[in-house]
């Protein structure tokens, strides 16, 4: 008898799977929405945003897919405005702290660039990025 409340209370994964893929249209949703809701005098195209908002979701996940994702969005950021300026991984960028939590803040950093209505500076988004790119390079 016990056996079998358990096997039923195991969630299956055709539900788990449902809702991954619920949580990523929320996202998309949400992401869109914030572009939606951003300057019209914004200098960064609509398109880098969205590759910054795929580059986020990147650093989740591994570093190495990430870094070739945040290096694809400072080169689309860098060909789409022309003023950011070219910042490569071995262009020496200050370190703001040593705690173990600079990539959360790197983060968080760009993500608030992402989600502001306020038109973004392309040089500010590429620092942004660059911070990120070492943060992972880091972890």
């Amino acid at each position: 008898m016990t056996a079998h409340l358990l096997d039923d209370a195991a969630p299956s994964t055709e539900v788990r799977t449902d809702a991954e893929g619920l949580a990523e249209r929320l996202a998309e949703h949400v992401v869109a929405g914030a572009l939606v809701r951003k300057s019209v005098t914004d200098p960064v195209p609509f398109a880098v945003w969205w590759r910054v908002a795929d580059a986020l979701r990147a650093s989740r996940g591994d570093p190495v897919d990430a870094l070739g994702e945040i290096d694809t969005t400072m080169a689309a950021l860098r060909l789409a405005t022309e003023k950011a300026p070219a910042v490569s991984s071995t262009t020496p960028i200050p370190r703001y702290a040593v705690d173990g939590y600079e990539l959360p803040r790197a983060r968080v950093l760009v993500a608030r660039l992402l989600f502001s209505p306020a038109a973004t500076s392309p040089t500010l988004l590429q620092v942004r990025l660059a911070r990120l790119r070492r943060a992972l390079a880091d972890a």
